[in-house]
């Protein structure tokens, strides 16, 4: 009788012990891929535009519509091949790295947009690799760079690193040409 107390008070010990081992999976805090850009002069140090510079993300997709007709009737189209646009970043100054993340179709383009008075394009052609974390997680989507294509305001992207994952590592270098100033 005297041993019930000691007894009891080591189960409740075992058991909290127990259900503390239990405990979910811990999650990344980042369950998102963002492709990182460094944007660089022609000799390898980082540069930024001084102008608010904004960083438009466009794919490619088909898009159910659906019209109503005058006489009340809705009736659904598919609109292939439309181009989505959606804002990453808006009006930054000073920015000489910058991350966004990647569609899940094939192919993703960024317009870089310098105070609205100029714009650059830089399309990207991915492969897409969803990663199952676990049931608690979920799915992530990573993604290969397997192709980089700019326009003539660019002097070249490189892509250093081709697998996007959620690790912050750089993946692409974008060179522009600068004049020297002495």
């Amino acid at each position: 009788m005297k041993r019930l107390p000691l007894i009891f008070i080591i189960f409740t010990l075992v058991a909290t012990l127990m259900l503390n081992g239990c405990e979910g999976e811990v999650c990344p805090p980042n369950a998102m891929a963002y492709a990182k850009f460094t944007l660089v002069s022609q000799h390898g140090t980082a540069v930024a535009p001084t102008v608010p510079t904004s960083i438009i993300g466009q794919m490619t997709a088909d898009v159910t519509v659906f019209d109503t007709l005058d006489n009340g009737e809705i009736v659904e189209r598919i609109v292939e091949d439309s181009i989505i646009s959606d804002t990453l970043i808006n009006k930054e100054s000073n920015m000489s790295t910058f991350k966004v993340p990647l569609s899940y179709s094939d192919e993703t383009t960024f317009i870089i947009s310098y105070d609205g008075e100029q714009q650059d394009y830089i399309t990207i052609k991915h492969r897409n690799i969803p990663y199952f974390m676990s049931v608690d997680c979920g799915t992530m989507m990573f993604h290969e760079a397997t192709e980089v294509t700019h326009s003539y305001g660019i002097d070249s992207v490189v892509i250093v690193n081709p697998n996007i994952d959620n690790y912050e590592k750089e993946n692409f270098r974008i060179y522009f040409t600068i004049a020297d100033t002495q």
